[in-house]
Formats: C-alpha cells, structure tokens, sequence
C-alpha cells in the first residue's frame, strides 16, 4: 500500500492532511505514530476508503484504490476501528460472518466451515453463540477483529486496537499481527502508546500536523530530539531490562 500526494481537509477545519506520500512495506508491522491531532485517524480512514482524498491517490496492489469496486476492495484491505455500529441481534458467530461477505454476498450463505477458524484463533469459540450486545469492550474488540481477519485481506487497519484489551490480551494481540505479517500480511495500525510502537513495528509513520515528518525503521526514530520537537515534550531514552530501549517523558 502507498499514499501518493495525498491531502485530505476537514470541512471548516484547521486539520487534515497535507501532502503526504509513503510506503507501507508489504509484510511487516507499521505504525502509525504523533501527537493529538497529528492526522493519525485521518490518514486510516483515508486508506480505508471511508474518507475519500481531496488530492493524491492510494495505491492498493499498485491500482489506485477508488479503481476497485467495492467487493474488491473489501477482499485486500479490512478495517477495525475503536468504536462500531453494534448489530443488537447479531451473535459473535454472525458478526464474524460478515467479514465473508465479500465472498458470498448473503449472511445465510456463509458455511460455519468459514467461520470457526476465526473464532478460534481469536479465542471466541465458548462465545460464538452468546449476542454481540452482551460481550465487554475487550471481548467486542476480539470479535471486529476476527470479522477483519475473515475477510482474508492483504491489508489489516487497525484504530488503537488495544484501547479496551488487558495486558494480557493486549500482548497476544500483539504477537497475532507479527505472525500475519510473517504469513506477507500488510499491518498498519495507529497507536498512542509510543514504547508499545516501537516494540511492535518493522516501520514506523511519525504525523505532526497533518504532515509525514519521517518514516523509517523503529531505530531510526528512536531518537530524542526528533520525538521531543514532534511531541512537543522534553523526552529521554533509557536503557530497560528485558526491554531494551524505552522513551520516557521528562517531568517539565
């Protein structure tokens, strides 16, 4: 997937996006990183196909993405936001079996065959039967992203898909997307916690201001100056044990 020239401005808004061009590399982790504002949201919405670009273009596969139709856009790029419409009446089963619409085309014509691997590897089998309404936040989170995954993308978005996960979830989750990605799956996700970015990411986007300041491997943005003039925080990087490198905010 790569932006070309893309700028995308909010209605009677100061924010958006300003020309941005990159690469998110095929098969590995990349994060998209910055500041409250930066564009972060803006920019998944936009190579989700959910905002459209008032300049510039979006390359899925080489082909500029409003060149596909939708069943063919839905078959190489799948999205899981933070917040979605819940269907009341829909059990974790059901839910997860719209990710194969864009196989299928009706809901009753997706075979359970389809379904059960997602909601197994995504921890969901006792719950396949139990309304989506009735799940926690965490729970809810496993089953979008399970719908996503049954879609069989090329591309996985991810809006903080950690936001309503424990630590424990938070950390398989993790480990999920590194293995999609070893499988040649393109990850792209927008996260706000920075050591938890670099930790998981091949590659890194850094925002400010609706504008790309630099993209590149986690250690060639691990570096105080630039995080501190993009953060607009006084930040160290310390040595942890059995972490590695660690960004910490310095007291003002």
């Amino acid at each position: 997937m790569e932006c070309q020239h893309i700028s995308y401005q909010y209605p009677q808004q100061s924010t958006g996006l300003v020309d941005l061009s990159g690469h998110f590399p095929e098969g590995q982790v990349t994060t998209i990183i910055g500041p409250n504002g930066a564009g972060k949201s803006t920019l998944l919405n936009v190579l989700a196909r959910r905002l459209q670009p008032q300049q510039g273009k979006v390359l899925v596969g080489g082909k500029d993405s409003y060149d596909l139709s939708d069943r063919q856009f839905a078959q190489q790029v799948a999205l899981v936001t933070q917040q979605h419409e819940l269907f009341d009446e829909l059990t974790v089963r059901e839910v997860v079996a719209t990710g194969r619409l864009p196989y299928h085309g009706l809901l009753s014509q997706v075979p359970p065959a389809e379904v059960d691997p997602y909601l197994e590897v995504n921890g969901l089998t006792n719950l396949a039967d139990d309304l989506i309404q009735n799940l926690s936040g965490g729970q809810q989170q496993r089953v979008w992203l399970a719908a996503a995954l049954a879609q069989e993308p090329r591309v996985l978005l991810l809006d903080e898909p950690t936001t309503y996960l424990d630590v424990h979830y938070q950390q398989a989750l993790m480990a999920q997307l590194r293995e999609l990605a070893s499988r040649g799956m393109t990850v792209i996700q927008v996260l706000h916690d920075i050591n938890q970015a670099f930790r998981i990411s091949d590659w890194l986007w850094l925002l400010q201001d609706g504008q790309l300041i630099k993209c590149g491997t986690p250690a060639e943005l691990r570096t105080a100056p630039l995080l501190a003039q993009t953060f607009k925080t006084a930040v160290e990087i310390v040595e942890v044990p059995k972490l590695g490198p660690y960004i910490v905010q310095l007291p003002e």
